[in-house]
């Protein structure tokens, strides 16, 4: 129904280093087709509603979320955590209906569904 516009070069730009303590990292996705739709499940783990932003532009789905860590009190001394810039696009094919995606954000995970035009949608015959 659609697929990753990452190539086997994008790949070494997975895990990245930017702007001292950010990771650019590719957000595990796992992809479920039903009767009337595709379902996308992304998991950005920490990161705030208001930072995730969802785009569909000429037949490419854009996902994009930023967790950032911030200083709660007192003064860094030792840090292991990173900002993180989840990232991730995919090439969606016409079949899909992009002006009526569903999204919603439930602990860490993005749920996202891509409802299939009318003409994609399989059929039933009635027998008689």
């Amino acid at each position: 129904m659609f697929s990753d516009i990452y190539t086997s070069i994008d790949k070494k730009n997975n895990i990245t280093k930017m702007n001292g303590y950010s990771l650019k990292i590719k957000p595990i996705v796992d992809v479920y087709e039903t009767s009337d739709s595709i379902v996308l499940l992304v998991e950005m783990p920490q990161v705030e509603k208001s930072a995730l932003k969802v785009e569909v532009e000429n037949g490419i789905l854009h996902i994009q979320g930023n967790k950032q860590n911030h200083l709660t009190e007192g003064e860094l001394v030792y840090r292991e955590s990173t900002d993180v810039i989840y990232d991730r696009s995919f090439e969606v094919e016409n079949n899909l209906d992009t002006s009526r995606i569903q999204a919603s954000y439930n602990a860490g995970v993005l749920k996202l569904t891509l409802p299939k035009k009318e003409e994609a949608k399989p059929k039933t015959i009635e027998i008689k």
